[in-house]
């Protein structure tokens, strides 16, 4: 088997195609937490868990026992499963690691064996180890990168869940709801499972996700910095004071800013080169968050660079301040909030 997309691993699984060796990891842990489950209920027989299914835990990985559970033959049962979780490849020692790619290249076929990593952010272009361990598993087995999802794949997943209950939702609510709740799938599971239950068989409206729906931090601090950049004092600290009525953590809160005033930036320089939204996407790691960049393209033509600039300095001088002394975190970010909106109104005036 190749590497496989969630998608085809899901239809995979369905059909009971169940192969030697997995390797699953990725960004969007999740999706691949419910497929490990749905796996380890395919490969192993109901009833017998108790002997066919063995856990070990890579922070504190015995590889001896390791090999002696993936060749051991299953009871009562056609197979069995051994799922190695979130072992540290890279700190993997060469012997410890070599014998991995042994029991990856020449698998058991009567043990199902899982390496499924969700604790760490693993990157096949950046680390050979872990380059080695996927293609070694996909010659063997099935390899899979749970990837974020886009926004359009975002936004059919919750109308697909939607439908499963009984409510309806449109495409421009649907992308409301990531753009007011994040992009985590387990969030979003979360707020439509709420929005669903409060509308049944039913329509779910944008003013139903304002009633019912949390805000996350990243777009309440984009209303944050849309009330700086249109010059509004009143409304950008009451956000601000909102924001740690909720105990949210200084740092916290000037890296979304920050985020937020780098989409600015980069949609100014896009905009002077002629670029689009798409463009911008393409060079910067925007999947899933396809809306930052629509948001930012909007909201900029009225802003110079150097502005934009400015605003840049002034949020780094807080992140570096507040890094390397012991200053008042909320009054660091009250600092940034009051220099920002100065920069803005010089450009104004």
């Amino acid at each position: 088997m190749p590497f496989l997309s969630d998608i085809e691993l899901g239809k995979c699984i369905r059909e009971n195609q169940i192969e030697p060796v997995y390797f699953l990891y990725g960004k969007e842990t999740f999706l691949s937490q419910g497929y490990l489950k749905k796996l380890i209920g395919k490969a192993v027989p109901k009833g017998t868990e108790s002997f066919n299914l063995q856990l070990f835990d890579g922070a504190a990985l015995d590889m001896v026992s390791l090999r002696v559970e993936t060749e051991a033959l299953p009871l009562m049962a056609q197979r069995k499963c051994v799922v190695l979780k979130n072992p540290n490849i890279e700190k993997l020692t060469k012997a410890d690691f070599e014998e991995l790619m042994e029991m990856v290249q020449d698998p058991n076929p009567t043990t199902v064996f899982i390496i499924f990593v969700n604790a760490y952010d693993l990157n096949p272009k950046k680390s050979a180890k872990v380059r080695k361990l996927g293609e070694a598993a996909a010659k063997s087995g099935v390899t899979v990168d749970f990837c974020p999802k886009t926004g359009s794949e975002l936004i059919k997943i919750i109308k697909q869940r939607a439908a499963k209950a009984g409510s309806t939702i449109e495409s421009p609510a649907a992308s409301y709801l990531v753009e007011r709740c994040g992009t985590s799938l387990e969030q979003l599971t979360v707020e439509i499972d709420k929005l669903t239950a409060y509308r049944p068989q039913t329509e779910i409206t944008k003013k139903d996700i304002e009633t019912v729906a949390g805000i996350s931090l990243e777009a309440s601090v984009f209303d944050l910095s849309k009330a700086m950049m249109q010059n509004n004092f009143n409304r950008a600290f009451a956000i601000l004071d909102e924001l740690f009525l909720c105990r949210q953590e200084p740092l916290a809160i000037l890296a979304v800013l920050n985020m937020t005033f780098v989409d600015l930036y980069r949609a100014k320089t896009a905009t002077l080169a002629s670029k689009s939204v798409q463009d911008v996407c393409e060079i910067f790691a925007y999947k899933g968050k396809e809306f930052r960049m629509r948001n930012a393209f909007r909201d900029v033509p009225r802003y110079s660079v150097k502005t934009l600039r400015s605003c840049l300095e002034i949020l780094a001088e807080a992140d570096i301040g507040l890094k390397t002394s012991r200053t008042d975190g909320r009054i660091a970010v009250e600092k940034v909030l009051s220099s920002i909106l100065q920069v803005i109104n010089v450009q104004r005036s």
